[in-house]
């Protein structure tokens, strides 16, 4: 399509495996601890070797050069058991290698996620380096949050401008994780730059602050994300309704939205019934004071009764 990829080239290729060994020296750590204790270098080798469960292992690895294989090579046992050798000792052997891939530290973005009748999601979106394992989650929700919106274009009830909140919500969410990558990348920098390390004790020790910590877990879970003129994430609550006892979560398996009373109200949602599922329920969970609240099949709140503004107006905007 010739649309524009900004962002940075990659700098370095690694790999990816899960395996068994046959054989270990000393230096193959045999106890889950902080993953801060598994990084080695030797023999020109970047290296984690971090226990799963039972016998199986991950191991990270790469060159210091930053050169590899094409990305679209295969992983080869004889590759992965050059680095054990490398970096573990000879002793250590290669058992079973059940999964590898390479993959790569470009960070990069599309300026708009719709291009007429295109629309970009997860990597076609976005590319960033794996650490910290959030692609998987914004590429997700990527996708969860065009998929209702395409239905209400393709149903013929979405309200003017629906699609285009698709762009608006999910771009500056990717870039915020774009940015936080980058740093992690920073702080995972095998070298022995110490700058780098000086970098690294600070943050290790900001992170045993609580509230550092509670901040940084809503950044890499996602679960902090906000969109303009929308609440946060609908808490998965325990709910009492009429048929018995139930979640949030269950109520959305519906891919409608969820109009929830709390307050024993049955609220209208007009002619607006085949999109907006109605449930009254009681909870002993804290909801800020809320008797009612509008979540969209993405899982945001749309509206509630403590926003002060009209549940009409919220329907009209999300649902027509």
């Amino acid at each position: 399509m010739g649309v524009p990829f900004p962002g940075r080239a990659g700098r370095m290729s690694a790999v990816a495996a899960d395996l068994t060994l046959a054989a270990a020296s000393d230096a193959v750590p045999t106890t889950r601890g902080h993953f801060s204790q598994y990084p080695r270098t030797a023999g020109g080798y970047f290296s984690i070797l971090h226990p799963l469960d039972g016998d199986r292992y991950r191991l990270i690895f790469g060159r210091f050069s930053g050169d590899g294989p094409d990305r679209e090579a295969p992983v080869t046992e004889d590759e992965v058991r050059e680095v054990l050798h490398a970096v573990y000792g000879r002793e250590t052997e290669l058992g079973e290698l059940s999964a590898a891939s390479r993959f790569g530290d470009a960070v990069r973005q599309v300026e708009r996620y719709r291009e007429g009748r295109v629309f970009f999601a997860g990597d076609a979106a976005h590319i960033h380096a794996p650490i910290g394992g959030q692609g998987v989650n914004l590429g997700i929700q990527d996708a969860v949050n065009l998929g209702w919106k395409l239905a209400a274009e393709v149903r013929g009830w979405a309200p003017a401008g629906l699609l285009d909140t698709y762009h608006d919500e999910r771009h500056p969410v990717a870039a915020r994780v774009l940015e936080h990558t980058r740093a992690q990348a920073v702080l995972m920098n095998p070298g022995q730059d110490e700058e780098v390390a000086a970098v690294r004790t600070l943050t290790t020790e900001l992170l045993r602050l609580p509230d550092t910590n509670r901040y940084l877990s809503g950044v890499m879970s996602g679960l902090d994300t906000r969109y303009p003129g929308v609440g946060p994430r609908m808490i998965d609550l325990e709910l009492t309704t009429e048929s018995g006892p139930t979640r949030v979560s269950r109520l959305m398996h519906s891919g409608r939205g969820l109009l929830l009373s709390l307050d024993g109200r049955r609220r209208s949602v007009g002619h607006r019934s085949d999109r907006v599922e109605r449930v009254a329920a009681k909870t002993d969970e804290d909801v800020a004071g809320a008797e009612a609240l509008l979540v969209g099949p993405d899982g945001y709140i749309a509206w509630s009764t403590s926003d002060g503004s009209s549940l009409e107006t919220a329907l009209t905007r999300w649902f027509g």
